[in-house]
This record gives C-alpha cells, structure tokens and sequence, in this order.
C-alpha cells in the first residue's frame, strides 16, 4: 500500500475509502460530492457534507495558492451549505475512535438533556480533563476555571445517564475558562473580558439551555463586561452561540503546524514548512449591558 510518511508515522493515502466504508457500515447512504469538492461525501441523512482532506492534497495546494486564498477557498466551499465537515488524514487516524463515535451517535440522533435539570458546580482540572479526553476531539484543555453541569439529587428521578461523577452527582458537559483580562482594544478599554475556552457535553448528548446556564454562571462569578470564543470552522459555524447573543468578530487566520513522530501537530511558522492546517477559527463575542 502506498503511504505518506512523517517521520515514524505513516498514514495510509486511501483515508478516504476508510471513511467512506465506514459510513457505509453503519448504514449510512454515502454520495460522492464531485461537484462539491474532492473526495467529498454527502450523508442525507445528516444533511451533512464530508471532505477528506489528506497530507498530498495539502502539499499539492500549497503549491497553488497562499494561506489567505485556501481560506477564502474553504470559506466558499463551506457556504450556503446545511452542514460541513472537514476530516484531515491526520486527525482521523490520531483520533479515528472518537470520529466514528461522532457519528454512530449522529446517525442515531442526539439525545436532549434540558439545562433546567442541571446545576453548574466547580469542579477540578483533573476532572474536567478526564471527561474532555473521552468526549471532546481535542481532549483536554489549559484554563483557569473548570464548570461542571451536573444531575442533583432532586433531579435524578429524569433517569438521566452518565458514567462521570462529581461526588453524587453524575457529570453530563464541562466548561473551560481563561482568566478574565482587561481589555486594550480600541472602544473597549478597560473592559473586563473572559474566554470561554470550552464547551463540551457527552457524545451523543446535547444540553438544551446549556451553554447560556454556563456562561451565566462565569459572569455573576467574574463580574465580566463581555465573553469571547473560537469555533473551529472545520467543524461547526457557531450558530447555538450566536442564537445566545454571540457576536462575530472575525475570522482568525489559517494555523499553520508540522507533524511530529507520534503524528501530533506542532505549530510551525511559515506556509512552506506546514503539514497540516486549521481553515481558522470564528472569534465571537457577547456582550454584558451591566454587571
């Protein structure tokens, strides 16, 4: 079989059959979107879009355009789309168990847990990592403040399911925060603002009111003027935060990264050098009238 090496890791070059046969296994109707892009599935079941993005198209691209262009290019590709996905050879083969648990669970429809039956409590950062790790694609995080939602006792007569546990209470989604700054942005000086570094809740899962019961909490907690994020736009468009009051800033510009020898992303400096790399981020923010 043909590979692509990077150091001591070797990926396979026909990731995108891998994926494909995947769909197919569990039952998914695959169409193959040649007008969309290469090597781009169509599941309609999910009204969802997926792009197989290997380690040769990336270094064939570069070749053509610069940083801003392949962005642009994404940006276009991903419009007016339902939903799209980007899976990059790399990712799908570091973390090819929590992608096919994705979208087992997908398929299968998201269970709803309302944010009413919940409570946010503190919780620590070993404990926030362990549930990042199994639940979130990029596992766990750096931050000051870790939030748990958690089933009280009161509440769990809703037969609500978890294997994660603070104490009593079982653990459904977590949320990571940065220290607030002060702001020197110009028309936001000293404004005090957090990041919501981020938010996860089991696969499978999606907590209903969740995200606005959290970022409450963080703001009677750290009396901030405005909160801010990044959503990955190879994965999601930011629309539930926005539905909140989220406000799009700007797109950040593409991360560049090499791949060490156990195939993990390295940030690396110039577009030449680059193995891999993100299409950016959104920045979004909310803002607070009064604390």
């Amino acid at each position: 079989m043909d590979a692509i090496s990077n150091g001591m890791s070797v990926y396979p070059i026909n990731f995108y059959d891998d994926v494909s046969s995947f769909f197919k296994e569990i039952e998914l109707t695959v169409e193959i979107a040649l007008d969309k892009a290469p090597n781009t599935l169509y599941l309609p079941e999910l009204s969802l879009f997926v792009q197989c993005y290997s380690l040769s198209d990336f270094e064939i691209a570069k070749k053509q355009v610069d940083p801003e262009t392949w962005q642009r290019d994404y940006l276009n590709l991903v419009s007016g789309t339902v939903e799209f996905i980007r899976i990059w050879e790399d990712i799908w083969f570091k973390h090819s168990d929590w992608i096919k648990s994705y979208f087992q669970y997908r398929k299968l429809g998201t269970k709803a847990i309302f944010a009413r039956d919940l409570r946010v409590v503190h919780m620590t950062k070993e404990q926030a990592n362990t549930f990042l790790d199994a639940e979130h694609l990029l596992g766990k995080v750096q931050a000051k403040f870790f939030y748990g939602l958690v089933v009280p006792k009161h509440r769990q007569f809703r037969n609500i399911t978890s294997e994660y546990f603070i104490g009593e209470q079982k653990l459904v989604g977590v949320a990571a925060f940065a220290k607030p700054m002060l702001m020197k942005e110009m028309g936001f000086e000293g404004q005090l603002s957090g990041e919501l570094i981020r938010f996860c809740s089991m696969l499978g899962t999606r907590i209903v009111g969740g995200l606005s019961k959290v970022i409450q909490y963080y703001h009677q907690e750290e009396k901030v003027d405005n909160i801010m994020t990044y959503i990955d736009l190879e994965w999601n468009r930011g629309q539930g935060y926005q539905s909140i009051g989220f406000q799009e800033v700007q797109v950040t510009k593409p991360i560049l990264y090499t791949l060490n020898d156990q195939g993990e992303r390295v940030i690396c400096p110039t577009w030449e050098e680059a193995k891999v790399c993100t299409a950016g981020n959104k920045k979004l923010r909310i803002y607070f009238s009064e604390n």
